[in-house]
């Protein structure tokens, strides 16, 4: 009998069967490289591109170009792969698998960065299917499907993606820069008048003085501290009573408060507005408006400083750099200059921010730009220029009057840091550079709070606080600031820290902190409010929370307590509060309402 040989592939070895493992495991490998290019790509690529196209109204092309690139990966890697896989159940697992993925990843992107809470389920409905047709478009040849099935089934997408867009709207970000997603109706078009009044519909007086006046950005001391301040401590026995409650013009100017009258700024349409309220009822007294609009895809519309009260005028600082000085009693203008034209100066993102300080007889407020000017102060009875001051450019700050080393000084926190200036001059005593990776500082600096001639400085992006020791040399010269101690704490971004018997208190990044000035050590940290404003009333705080409300808590570093909270206002909440005696005057970029406060005793 002849002798019968068994092949190595009949034994089921050789190479057949190596080619046979190689095509099984190709498809996998492709599949999955390309669930994964498209689930940590494509889902943030066009999410992002989409986002910031709704907020700033064109593409982010780096992000356009990202998503292209990634699509096409993507569908290279899926030509023809649902032929791989030979059975009807593993083809529909994979389809349902891939965009199962692509929602779910979606949704965890709204929950994430959706700065607007109430809206969350509402976005979640409109933008995870709005984004279906990247996924189609980057799959859809993975299949063998005819090409009038992937062309229709792509068309569906886009339409959803496009009527999508006629629903959902951005409304600007976030102190955290988490993205405000709301309905294109929910905000209604305002109906407010815009011209100028120059007959008061009553009569105005803003001359008038009492120790309850709060006329100026963060009341009579520039420090965010009203020291006399009694309030009752139980809201929730005596919480605050709504006076009135009233729409106003974008904007995060707050109130200044003379008497019986409180004056803001506002966008009132294509007009930028001062208008000057009656705190009894809110009722309009006059409006002054010029015909100019500032508008930040970012940081929104609307002017930004607080207008200074002083000698019965109105000084007025406009996000386009317009310096107003008005008749405080019918808001007809004395004198105009722009700030930003008078110095040579450019506008920077978020718009002029200083609000003007009046010292003497001057106006002092702050160009932006890139010229090096960072002061300029103006006669406040005519307007004419009096001094330009310092090398750096201006930032977010607003020039603040103190005594240090026994000299007074303007201090500044521009760009690069803070400084001081001779308010007689403009010329720079001392400067010291504490600033971030976007050069943005917005807090002001708190003078004297961690000992005689010392200076408290805080910002965000990373940075913290420093505490800084000034002083002179024996023969008058001013020596460069000494830091006492600095830590990564405190990051107030935009809002500013309030000092209360030796302690710090702040928005640590959104978050309330308490810490003590001697050394910087933290005592505690709690309660989230996001990037709001505080206000110091004799020993409690009135926090500002991002969302509106607005709480009562002590001030007090053996603990962190909430004494009660009003749901004062509706929405994103960046401006000031104003607290003149027993009313409570808050606002944001819609609305504004007056509250009668509790006093102790009474």
């Amino acid at each position: 009998m002849g002798r019968t040989e068994i092949t190595p592939e009949a034994k089921g070895g050789g190479q057949p069967s190596s080619k046979s493992a190689g095509s099984r495991s190709g498809p996998i490998i492709r599949l999955s490289l390309a669930w994964i290019l498209t689930m940590a790509v494509l889902v943030y690529a066009s999410a992002r591109a989409l986002a910031f196209g709704m907020l700033v109204g064109r593409p982010e092309w780096l992000f356009v170009g990202v998503l292209v690139v990634g699509i096409a990966l993507v569908a290279r890697l899926t030509f023809r792969l649902g032929a791989e896989f030979t059975t009807p159940g593993a083809r529909w697992g994979i389809a349902a698998g891939v965009f199962l993925s692509w929602l779910a990843l979606n949704v965890v992107l709204v929950l994430l960065f959706n700065g607007n809470l109430l809206a969350t389920p509402l976005v979640i409905a409109l933008f995870a299917p709005a984004m279906l047709w990247v996924a189609w478009l980057a799959w859809m040849f993975a299949w063998p499907l005819t090409l009038v099935m992937r062309l229709g089934v792509l068309t569906l997408l886009l339409l959803i993606a496009v009527a999508s867009s006629f629903v959902l709207t951005v409304e600007g970000l976030t102190g955290d820069a988490h993205i405000n997603f709301a309905l294109r109706s929910s905000k209604a078009a305002t109906s407010l008048e815009v011209g100028e009044t120059t007959s008061p519909a009553f009569p105005v007086d803003l001359t008038r003085t009492s120790l309850h006046d709060y006329d100026q950005f963060l009341g009579p001391t520039r420090l965010g501290v009203i020291s006399d301040a009694r309030l009752e401590r139980d809201w929730n026995q005596r919480p605050p009573r709504l006076l009135w409650r009233r729409a106003v013009g974008e904007g995060w100017s707050a109130f200044a408060v003379v008497g019986d009258f409180a004056v803001t700024q506002e966008q009132r349409g294509g007009s930028e507005c001062v208008v000057c309220y009656r705190v009894a009822d809110g009722a309009v007294a006059w409006a002054h408006a010029d015909p100019v609009h500032f508008g930040s895809a970012f940081g929104g519309a609307g002017p930004r400083a607080t207008p200074t009260i002083a000698g019965g005028h109105v000084y007025s600082v406009g996000a386009t750099g317009i310096l107003n000085c008005l008749d405080g009693a019918n808001g007809k203008a004395i004198w105009s200059v722009d700030i930003l034209q008078d110095n040579q100066a450019e506008n920077i993102s978020h718009g002029v921010c200083g609000s003007p300080l009046v010292q003497d007889k001057r106006v002092i407020v702050c160009p932006t730009g890139p010229n090096g000017i960072s002061l300029a102060a103006y006669d406040r009875d005519t307007g004419k220029r009096l001094w330009r001051g310092g090398k750096d450019q201006a930032s977010y700050g607003s020039p603040l009057l103190a005594e240090l080393a026994g000299a007074k000084q303007i201090l500044l926190c521009n760009a690069e840091g803070v400084a001081a200036h001779n308010p007689d001059s403009g010329d720079a005593l001392w400067r010291f550079a504490w600033t971030n990776r976007e050069r943005t500082n917005c807090s002001q600096p708190l003078p004297s709070v961690g000992g005689p001639d010392t200076v408290f400085v805080s910002t965000d992006y990373g940075q913290g606080c420093v505490m800084l020791q000034i002083e002179r040399s024996t023969d008058g010269e001013w020596l460069p600031p000494r830091k006492l101690w600095d830590n990564r704490l405190m990051k107030t971004k935009f809002t500013t820290a309030v000092f209360h018997r030796g302690f710090l208190y702040g928005l640590d990044d959104g978050i309330l902190e308490c810490l003590d000035a001697r050394d910087g050590g933290k005592k505690w940290k709690e309660g989230r409010y996001g990037h709001g404003q505080v206000l110091l009333a004799g020993d409690l705080l009135l926090i500002q929370a991002e969302d509106g409300e607005v709480v009562l808590a002590e001030a007090s570093p053996e603990r962190w307590k909430e004494l009660g909270r009003i749901a004062a206002l509706s929405g994103k909440t960046w401006n000031n509060l104003a607290l003149a005696g027993k009313y409570l005057l808050v606002r944001n970029d819609h609305e504004a309402a007056c509250y009668e406060v509790a006093l102790a005793g009474n």
